[in-house]
């Protein structure tokens, strides 16, 4: 018979406690972060106790990272030697942050990345905000929000029942795949080199070009066949290379094609010529941009974590 004993090195609901939990096999380690961490490496891995907030400035952790329900992780120039899971209605703010392990998020709040290194990304429900980021390997949104920007992605980027996909000034290595999404899409001044798919979209696509979102400044490029198929969204594209094929079979109303729109392969479906298109809805007055949303809804919620780690004080790590 197994026997598990309970060690602690400091009470529980102390910010920094080592936690161990051993058997007859091995112990497993973690250490609990509430309150302001600084340039410390942590040999185990690292939990935010549900409901609270931590702040980490230029620390290692080599175990994983869990954010558990309600909870705040902000950190820069830290480094994340594996996984990091975000849980439901938690938040995670990464800059200037390498991550190793893939960054996982269930059901959280939002995940804001702005000048990071990752390995790749699985976000489920809430947003997925990243700028000026790099991915080495592939992004994936579902029943969220996704915006990406100034960014470098080694993979795949796949929206899947998003309100929306966003990509803006970036680079996509791998296939585009923007799937289901209610508020459509955008992609702006941004290469993908494989494959490009948008499929039964609603609402509003904006690919490349001037568009019913308004304004986009610089070329979009496509190294591959690029489908837009059985949309209802007012779909657009303009100010774009295609090195493939163009499928447009299945939208209502047709996609228009601009005359910035330079297609090199075979053209299959129905398209409509933009100076011939007098679709109302390209007359309205553009929303306000998402990006700008993302980063109030990202700011608001780092700033109250940042004062709830004040507020609890420096973490022991």
């Amino acid at each position: 018979m197994k026997i598990r004993t309970f060690i602690a090195t400091a009470s529980l609901v102390a910010s920094g406690s080592l936690v161990a939990f051993s058997g007859s096999a091995q112990a497993a380690l973690y250490t609990t972060c509430v309150g302001d961490g600084g340039a410390v490496t942590v040999s185990n891995d690292l939990v935010v106790p549900a409901g609270k907030s931590c702040t980490l400035t230029g620390t290692r952790v080599k175990g994983t990272v869990t954010v558990e329900a309600g909870a705040d992780l902000v950190a820069a120039g830290a480094t994340f030697n594996s996984a990091v899971t975000v849980e439901e209605d938690a938040y995670l703010d990464l800059t200037d942050t390498t991550v190793k392990g893939t960054l996982t998020t269930e059901s959280a709040f939002g995940a804001h990345l702005e000048q990071s290194t990752l390995k790749s990304v699985d976000a489920t429900e809430g947003f997925l905000y990243t700028v000026d980021s790099t991915v080495g390997g592939n992004i994936s949104s579902e029943a969220g929000e996704l915006y990406v920007s100034g960014s470098t992605l080694t993979g795949s980027v796949t929206g899947d029942g998003n309100q929306y996909t966003d990509v803006y000034d970036s680079t996509v290595k791998g296939a585009l795949t923007v799937n289901g999404n209610t508020l459509g899409g955008v992609f702006c001044a941004s290469e993908v080199y494989g494959a490009a798919k948008y499929a039964g979209n609603a609402d509003i696509l904006q690919i490349g070009g001037e568009g019913l979102l308004g304004s986009c400044t610089g070329a979009s490029y496509f190294g591959g066949d690029l489908a837009v198929t059985d949309n209802t969204a007012n779909s657009v594209l303009d100010n774009a290379i295609v090195r493939g094929a163009l499928t447009a079979t299945g939208n209502n109303p047709v996609l228009v094609v601009g005359e910035s729109a330079r297609i090199r392969g075979k053209v299959t479906g129905e398209t409509a010529d933009a100076r011939a298109s007098s679709s109302p809805s390209a007359k309205r007055a553009a929303p306000q941009d998402r990006g700008a949303d993302l980063a109030e809804k990202a700011a608001e919620r780092a700033d109250a974590a940042r004062a709830d780690a004040g507020e609890a004080g420096k973490s022991s790590l």
